[in-house]
């Protein structure tokens, strides 16, 4: 295993874990909900999240634009802008987005995405925008890997992607956005072939204090 997904292991481990003690849950959106414990003497009941509004004009998600699919860093960042661009005034929850950047995603990733349903509500940071009907820009980057990661083959390529958003209210509030890195591993079934994504490991940045009112 490269230094890279040990490196990024580590990183969500640690994240994770901050965020846990905060009351708060950090993974990959398309990954299955928690089994009940082996104590318990039935599972618990999920409760499906509230559903999204089709989007229309007045909607703030960023648009699919065209790019180059043989090019992995082309296509990592077009994910990210699209994981990330929130629009809560359509969006009932982060994975509504995620579901708009699926078309990077490989087939089975894909799959798994659209099959998972969230079953439980969307944060504070995120109810908070909603306050404001907010929509978030999602500013996608390329970070540095670690010297000694893998190099990229014909058909595997390794990235990380920083996201670093603004939150705009519609009532002219302004807000920090999601900040985080994503480690990504890309595959292709041939040179010629366009890339697509096919793992994710998602490290929340500490959001700074907010400007709420």
């Amino acid at each position: 295993m490269p230094r890279l997904r040990t490196t990024a292991v580590a990183l969500a481990f640690a994240g994770t874990l901050a965020l846990t003690l905060a009351g708060c849950a950090s993974g990959e959106d398309d990954a299955p909900a928690p089994t009940s414990s082996a104590g318990s003497s039935a599972p618990a009941a999920k409760v499906p999240a509230a559903s999204s509004r089709p989007l229309d004009a007045d909607a703030h998600v960023p648009r699919v634009r065209r790019i180059d699919e043989r090019d992995a860093s082309a296509v990592a960042l077009a994910w990210a802008e699209l994981s990330y661009g929130y629009d809560t005034a359509y969006d009932a929850h982060p994975h509504a987005a995620r579901l708009r950047a699926a078309r990077y995603l490989t087939p089975e990733k894909a799959a798994l995405a659209k099959s998972y349903s969230p079953t439980s509500g969307p944060g504070a940071q995120w109810n908070a925008w909603a306050s404001h009907r907010a929509w978030t820009e999602a500013h996608a980057a390329l970070a540095d890997a670690d010297e000694d990661a893998e190099p990229d083959t014909g058909t595997r390529a390794y990235r990380v992607v920083s996201v670093d958003g603004t939150a705009r209210g519609r009532d002219g509030w302004e807000g920090t956005g999601p900040r985080l890195h994503a480690y990504l591993t890309l595959t292709r079934t041939g040179r010629e072939a366009p890339w697509r994504i096919r793992e994710t490991t998602v490290v929340d940045a500490v959001a700074p204090p907010s400007n709420q009112p």
